[in-house]
């Protein structure tokens, strides 16, 4: 996802009331796209199912989750 896109979502997650960040990082993971990596409390099934159909991957990492588009 682009910077731009990156920035809706989380807004959206937000809006949507399924992340409590604590931390956000727009990280890029290519020269091209970026992921979003948000530690807090999060609804994992609510934000899986809100992602389901938009083409996005979703990965739990330590305290960390990390959403990105392959």
């Amino acid at each position: 996802m682009d910077r731009k896109e990156a920035v809706a979502l989380l807004k959206e997650l937000g809006t949507e009331h399924l992340i409590q960040p604590t931390f956000v990082l727009i990280k890029q993971r290519t020269p091209d796209s970026y992921q979003l990596e948000i530690k807090g409390d999060y609804d994992l099934k609510e934000i899986e199912r809100l992602l389901k159909n938009r083409k996005f991957c979703l990965e739990e990492k330590k305290d960390y989750l990390i959403i990105f588009k392959p």
